[in-house]
This record gives structure tokens, sequence and C-alpha cells, in this order.
């Protein structure tokens, strides 16, 4: 009795050891349930036997005894990351589920306490951003990117001491840029790029950030002034195009700046003022956009000192009325836009030594002269319409042209050979320009010659339709008439049997020559028909009219 107790504690004690072992309580499980609840791509072959630490894109620490790190980017998932899986990964520190299709968070993920490094971009997570994202203490890159997040950045941010990348780009936040990002004296990287943004840069902003270098705001409504980021003394990339900043620009131009993008916004000024800025070392320059903004003046910046510049936009600008400027000393440069900028007199053909130039636009200026041979060998791009150029189209030029990304020659008084160029084209890339070629290698001309031949064409067979049937129906006339005459001849007239008196009587009407005929007319005629009559050549001469 006592044996069988026992045996049955034993037994009972084992049952629950066995259960015990096999509780939803491990990594390896919660990392398992999420992946299938997620929808693993089923093309992904993906091995779940042996250890979690095995897994790929897993990684745990050095006791193999917690997961640390999580990737699965670019596996599929998709929908509502259910509670009870990642978030229960007490020890995670990084988490990458970039490129996939889930749309909402878990609840439990912001418990997240040791996660250091965030990454969800690419996403279609929507609504809001909690408040809790304040409790990543230890946080030091977040990459939100490429979702819907809307509403405001939460101010709770401020909390996130330890934050160096903040990646907000390319989601629907509203409202202005919490002052608490003050905080954040860490950031070394800012992309708050393609949202809602409005209202002004919170006071103190520059100083803020003695560490960031790289600072994104474009395509918002933000307001603002240069003078705000005057003291980013570390700053290497600012891009703040597509906003609603004023000033002058000479704010701008400081400490180690490589790559400056203010286009798109209400700057003014004379630009002269920045050729000024003693403080600025332009051999650091590789990237400026200063387009369409309302600077004026003449383009006189240290070019010659941006050895190193290689993007160069000035485009729909107030510049004054100027020549173009010398851009030669710039052999690194590869992309250049000075359209509608003011420029006057002749592209000039240094800019030929631009070996590594591919984008060139001058478009809408006053340029006058013939266009330069232009042999840069890695030209891609020309667009030198709406100017007042003159001549004939550099043969060597043509050539290059079919292996262009894009070209336009339009709205100039040039001209050009275009064989080998479709009507089409000639239409929209050359319009208004003159084509030399003889008629038999003129696109334009031998399709107007086409139609034309198509109009003839036409035109005569209607005329020879209409011809034909004139012609059958003078036939179809003249053959009645015939006809009517015979029947004359063989059936004489009530009058003329009354003057019939013999075989050889005849007597005519003095008014006709018939009655002048002295021999002839009185030769008999005899007409083998029934019946039969007796007529003479006079008779034959009056029934025929003469």
């Amino acid at each position: 009795m006592a044996f069988g107790f026992f045996g049955s504690l034993l037994i009972l004690s084992l049952l629950f050891k066995h259960f015990t072992c096999q509780l939803p309580n491990t990594d390896e499980f919660y990392v398992s349930n999420f992946l299938k609840k997620m929808g693993l791509n089923s093309s992904m072959s993906y091995n779940f036997s042996g250890s979690v630490c095995s897994w790929k894109g897993m990684h745990c620490d050095t006791k193999k005894e917690n997961l640390i790190g999580l990737k699965a980017s670019s596996l599929g998932l998709s929908g509502i990351i259910p509670d009870t899986t990642i978030g229960k990964l007490a020890k995670l520190q990084s988490l990458d589920l970039s490129n996939n299709k889930i749309t909402a968070l878990p609840s439990d993920i912001w418990s997240l306490g040791s996660l250091k490094w965030l990454n969800l971009s690419s996403n279609q997570i929507s609504g809001s951003l909690p408040n809790n994202v304040g409790n990543f203490g230890l946080l030091e890159v977040i990459d939100l990117s490429g979702n819907n997040f809307s509403g405001e950045i939460p101010a709770t941010i401020t909390s996130l001491l330890s934050l160096q990348v903040l990646n907000l780009a390319g989601n629907g936040f509203e409202w202005s840029i919490p002052r608490g990002i003050l905080n954040c004296k860490a950031l070394v990287s800012v992309d708050l790029s393609s949202n809602r943004l409005n209202g002004s840069l919170p006071d103190g902003f520059g100083a803020a950030f003695p560490k960031l270098k790289t600072l994104n705001l474009a395509r918002n409504e933000i307001h603002g002034l240069d003078t705000d980021f005057a003291e980013l003394m570390s700053l290497t990339s600012l891009n703040i195009s597509r906003n609603l900043f004023k000033g002058s620009v000479m704010g701008v131009f400081q400490g180690q700046l490589k790559e400056i993008d203010l286009s798109m916004n209400q700057f003014q000024g004379h630009i002269s003022k920045v050729q000024f800025n003693s403080t600025y070392k332009w051999s650091h320059l590789v990237y400026l956009d200063l387009s369409e903004n309302q600077l004026s003046g003449e383009i006189s910046l240290n070019l010659s000192q941006a050895q190193n510049l290689r993007h160069l936009n000035l485009a729909y600008n107030r510049f004054a009325i100027q020549k173009f400027p010398r851009i030669e000393m710039l052999l690194g440069l590869e992309y250049l836009n000075l359209s509608k900028t003011n420029l006057i007199g002749h592209i000039p053909g240094e800019i030929s030594q631009l070996s590594i130039l591919h984008t060139l636009d001058v478009s809408s200026n006053r340029l006058s002269g013939q266009i330069p041979s232009l042999a840069n060998k890695s030209l891609k791009v020309l667009d030198v319409s709406h100017n007042n150029l003159s001549g004939e189209i550099p043969v060597s030029l043509l050539e290059k042209l079919p292996l262009m990304e894009r070209y336009n020659f339009s709205y100039n008084n040039l001209t050009l050979c275009a064989l080998g160029f479709s009507p089409e084209t000639f239409k929209t890339a050359f319009y208004g320009s003159s084509n030399s070629c003889p008629i038999a290698a003129n696109p334009v001309l031998i399709e107007r010659s086409g139609n034309g031949h198509k109009g003839l064409k036409l035109a005569l067979a209607l005329t020879l339709s209409t011809v034909c049937l004139l012609a059958g129906l003078l036939i179809l006339a003249f053959g009645c008439r015939r006809k009517s005459r015979k029947w004359v001849v063989k059936q004489p007239s009530y009058k003329e049997e009354q003057h019939i008196s013999g075989p050889f009587s005849f007597q005519t009407d003095s008014t006709t020559w018939v009655a002048d005929v002295k021999q002839a007319t009185s030769v008999p005629v005899v007409i083998f028909e029934k019946p039969l009559l007796n007529i003479t050549f006079a008779d034959l001469l009056s029934a025929t009219s003469n």
C-alpha cells in the first residue's frame, strides 16, 4: 500500500518536472512562436533545429544563455506582432525587423529596457508613437522610417539621453519638433524628413548638439533662420530643402560642412556675402544646392577653392545678369545646374575639361553663339533649351545623343541634320530648330512627304474614277445618238415618201446645197432591207442632215 502511494508520487513528480521543462518561458519558444505567427515566408529555408543561438539572425551572450540580438529583416513577416513573443526577450539589446509588412507593435515591447538598437523601418506600422518610447533609457539607435506613424513626436523622447541616431523620416508626424529633443545631446544623426512637421525649431537648437554630424529636415513646413544652424560646428551634412526657412544663407556656411542643401526655401540676400565668410573652408564642400530661393547678386562663390565639389545647383534664383562663371577648375564636378540664372554670352568650351560631368543644365537663360563640342565622356543629361543659341550642333555631340539618358535643344535657333532621330524626337528635343538634312534623309520631310503622297494617291483615284465615269456616259450618249440617226435613214418621213415618184425621180428643198447636185444625186441607192425602198444619194444627205 505504502509502496503504491510513494510510487504514484514518484511518477507524478517526474511528470511535473517534464511538463515544467516544456513550459513556454524560453527565448527559443518566444522567437519560434513570433516567426511562425507572423507568417514567416515559406520560401525562406529557416532551420528551427538546435539552440536558438544557432538560428539565422540570432545572437546570444557569451554564456549562450540569453538572446541579445534578433535580426529578422526581409522575411515576409506581416500583420500585428502578438504579445508574449519578442516582448518577452528580457535581455534583448538589438532588434531589427526592417523591410517587412508589420502593421502594429505588441503592448509589451516597451518593457524591453535593455534595448539599445531598434530598427522597424520600411514596414506599415500606423498610429501614434506611444509615450512609452521613453522607457528605452539605454536606446542608442532608433529607426522608424518608412512607416505610417502619425501625430506628435512624443515629448518623452527627452528621456533618451544615450540616443545617437534618430530616424523618423517618411512618416506622417505632425506639429513641431518637441523641445525635449534638446536633452539628447549625444545625437550624431537626425533625420525627420518627409513628414508634416511645422512650426519653428526650438530655441538653442544649434548649441544643443555639439556632436551632431548629419541633419535632415527636408520636405516639411518648418520655419526658421539660417542662424539656427550657426553653432552646429561638427555638422558635415545639412539638408533643410523644401521648407520655409528665411534669412541669409551666410550663417549656414560654418564648420566642416561637406553637403549643403538649402533648396526650395525663402532665403534671400546677396550671394557674394558667402564669399567673404573666411571661417568656412570651401575645400570641404562636396555638395551644394541653393536652387529655388531668392538669392541675388552675381555668382561669385569661392569656386576656385572648392576643388572637391561634385554637385552644384544654383538654378532659379534672382541673380544679376552675368557671364558664364568659371568652373573649369572644378575637375571633380559631376552635376551642374545653372538653369534660369540670368546667364549671357557663350557657353565656354573649357567646360569640356570636366571629364566626369554627368549632368549639365543651362536652360532658360540668354546664352548665345554656338554650342561647343562638349567632349565630356561621362555626359548623360544635357539641357540647353530656351536660350538664343544658334548655328550647327556639332556632329560629335549629335553622335553621342543616342547614348544619353535625356537631352533638350528646343527653343533655340539651331541647325542640325536629324538623320537617325525619329520625327517625334525631333519635335520634342529639337523644337524650333532647322533640319539641314536632304529630303531623302530628313525625317520631318519624309513624314510630310509620306502624308502628301497619301493625299495625292487619294486625289488621283478620285479623279480617275470621275474621268472613267464621264467617259462611259459620253460613249453611251454617242451610241444612242448613232442609233437615232440610223433609224432616220431606215424610216423616211411622210413628206419624203410623198416626193418619191419612181426609181429615178428626185425632188429637194432648194435651200440646201443638195439642190445644186446635178449628177450624183440622181443615182438610185438600193437598201437591201425590208421593205425595199428606192432612195437616191440626195435622199441620204437629207436624211443625215447633210
